[in-house]
């Protein structure tokens, strides 16, 4: 029996078809990169205020091949800054320092949330997403704000893109820096207890398919809440008691980050602090997320890597209710037990998570010093540990955020990475 051969052309549209059928999927427009890849830049905000204590010594300790961009107000801050670097010897040349008037009157000193988030096109430039910002999920004080206010909103991410040229990518959501964490290969974390709250009205599918567009994100897991020392400052700031928070609402940066493409850090009060009725609510909100962390599955099918490392020991300080500031009076109407005058306890944001990696370091949270308990310091340890496991090739610097603590975040928040862009 004579056997038949395939013609050529059989066999070449055979081929084509294998290898179009199994070829990977095109990469998508834009990208978010994760945060150990290479920085062009990193940006910070000065404020005039004691927290800038905590951004001197980030960039005195930062790597001196990077530049830092340091939003300053006005231009009378600005000499004072330079007078304060230069007695701490920081060299200013290199530095880029841009003045914020007219948009001062927003207030942006987390420049995590509120400043430029660089995206990175398929041919290696940037862009800027153009994202809405909701105060936080104040949609009261938003409403109530004139439309003055409402237009430098709109335009604050314009702003920040004509600074440096670059084109804009849109979107209708609201994307704070603080409430997402990506691994650089198509996986996004973040609470529900934050995207829920900040974009009413979309599904999870809705704002999955979105994060998919701009920052192209395959896949998202949802956690569900945050540490219970981030309470909602617009919506629900009492956690028990008379303690109070003045936090996000549950920004994912203090919850759990990414340190490579298969492996996060959760937060996780140790045994000994569940004594405290803080440490005891983090505790069982983390239990909800590690079940959903270990079901998760990165692309290849393969299960996350949970590293659970401790809560730094709860503080507060106390807070004298007047209710001819905004905050106050909130807590005063929303709770018929407050009254002017009463003093309450406020939470400090404190999160070993709450950490910033750029070329060459790891700036991460340090709370131990003299007088404290030994168990604290130990903490320290153990999280710089984890972190020099993580990270071998940068320099772990271990720095006290306190001062940025007490006003809802810390040296995450009070910065923001600019990836280099990439060869053509």
């Amino acid at each position: 029996m004579q056997m038949r051969v395939p013609s050529l052309s059989i066999i070449s549209l055979t081929l084509c078809w294998a290898a179009c059928s199994t070829s990977t999927p095109e990469a998508p427009e834009y990208t978010f990169p994760a945060e150990w890849e290479p920085h062009a830049a990193v940006w910070l905000t000065y404020t005039g205020d004691p927290m800038d204590t905590v951004v001197d010594h980030m960039v005195r300790n930062m790597d001196p091949s990077i530049p830092v961009v340091c939003f300053i107000r006005n231009d009378s801050l600005l000499h004072l800054l330079w007078a304060r670097w230069d007695s701490l010897g920081i060299d200013t040349a290199g530095h880029r320092f841009p003045t914020l008037e007219p948009h001062d009157s927003l207030g942006i000193n987390v420049v995590r949330d509120v400043g430029p988030i660089h995206l990175r096109h398929r041919d290696g430039s940037l862009a800027i997403l153009n994202y809405k910002f909701t105060s936080y999920g104040d949609f009261t004080n938003i409403r109530n704000q004139g439309p003055g206010m409402l237009a430098l909103r709109d335009t604050i991410h314009e702003f920040f893109a004509r600074k440096q040229g670059l084109p804009m990518v849109h979107t209708d959501m609201c994307i704070e820096g603080g409430s997402i964490d990506v691994n650089g290969n198509g996986m996004l974390v973040t609470t529900a207890a934050v995207m829920e709250q900040r974009n009413p009205g979309w599904t999870r599918p809705a704002m999955e398919a979105e994060l998919g567009r701009v920052l192209g994100v395959r896949k998202v897991i949802w956690l569900e809440q945050g540490v219970a020392n981030d309470a909602h400052a617009a919506t629900a700031p009492r956690v028990f008691g008379n303690v109070f928070s003045f936090g996000t609402g549950g920004h994912v940066d203090e919850v759990c980050r990414f340190v490579n493409d298969s492996t996060v850090l959760l937060a996780w009060p140790d045994d000994a602090d569940l004594h405290d009725t803080i440490q005891q609510i983090t505790r069982q909100r983390m239990e909800v997320n590690l079940e959903i962390l270990r079901k998760a599955r990165l692309a290849d099918g393969r299960p996350l890597r949970v590293v659970q490392v401790p809560m730094p020991d709860m503080e507060t300080r106390p807070w004298v209710l007047d209710t001819a500031k905004k905050y106050s009076r909130k807590h005063v109407e929303q709770y018929p037990d407050m009254q002017h005058g009463d003093t309450v306890q406020m939470l400090l944001a404190n999160s070993y998570l709450n950490f910033l990696i750029t070329n060459g370091r790891v700036f991460v949270p340090a709370y131990w010093h003299e007088g404290l308990p030994e168990s604290l310091r130990a903490k320290d340890e153990r999280v710089q540990a984890v972190l020099r496991e993580a990270f071998p090739d940068r320099r772990i610097v271990a720095l006290d955020p306190r001062a940025l603590n007490r006003y809802g975040g810390g040296m995450h928040c009070w910065s923001q990475q600019q990836p280099k862009a990439m060869a053509r």
